[in-house]
């Protein structure tokens, strides 16, 4: 799949103003302008206070939203109702002069498998160093970062297409969730686990699916 950029209706699916309540800033693009990390790396890009805020936070304050997205916007992509998709997206938090992701990588790398789609969803304006880098050119290595705004978000194989970030040196703090949905024809059951969380790539662990109602099953 070719990387695309595609738009959603932040009114009707607004999680800037959900993030906002959760980290009690209105301005997420100022998240983290009181506190200073060292470097983050592979090891420690899921480790901040913003990452366990935002986990302990999802089922109460943001599931239902997010889960009503996904019913409502995956399937015109994935051109099917029939999929599975990440159950908790993976959140990030790209702040002044540090990093969001510890290295350029596939996703292929960290035991995900081809078929996936991923959906990166910023919840603040992005461009330059804040932003997600990815090959213009499949396994080119020609980065580029990608310019959006909430109500945006980026459509691309994160499997194949190698893609990360450089140090931001915009002074905005860029925050951000991204999650992988499969079809199930493509689907293959997997006892391979995710890097960071340890949940095996099946579904009922690291996947869920929507039941006829558009709800997790």
């Amino acid at each position: 799949m070719e990387p695309r950029i595609e738009q959603y209706d932040l009114d009707r699916f607004d999680f800037v103003a959900a993030l906002g309540r959760i980290f009690d800033e209105v301005d997420l693009g100022r998240l983290g302008s009181d506190a200073r990390y060292a470097r983050l790396t592979r090891a420690t890009d899921q480790s901040t206070d913003y990452h366990r805020r935002f986990y302990d936070a999802f089922e109460s304050e943001l599931s239902t939203l997010f889960r009503a997205f996904v019913a409502d916007f995956v399937p015109s992509v994935l051109g099917t109702a029939e999929f599975c998709f990440q159950r908790s997206p993976t959140f990030r938090v790209h702040l002044p002069d540090n990093v969001a992701v510890g290295e350029f990588h596939v996703d292929g790398d960290y035991n995900h498998q081809n078929g996936e789609v991923n959906f990166w969803v910023p919840l603040t304006p992005v461009w330059g160093s804040n932003s997600l880098w990815i090959e213009e050119t499949l396994g080119g290595e020609d980065y580029r970062p990608v310019v959006l705004k909430p109500g945006e978000l980026l459509v691309f194989d994160a499997v194949n297409w190698r893609h990360g970030n450089i140090a931001n040196t915009t002074g905005s703090t860029r925050v951000s969730f991204d999650f992988r949905c499969v079809p199930l024809d493509s689907y293959v059951p997997s006892d391979l686990r995710t890097v960071s969380a340890g949940r095996t790539l099946n579904i009922g662990d690291y996947f869920d699916v929507l039941d006829q109602r558009g709800e997790s099953g």
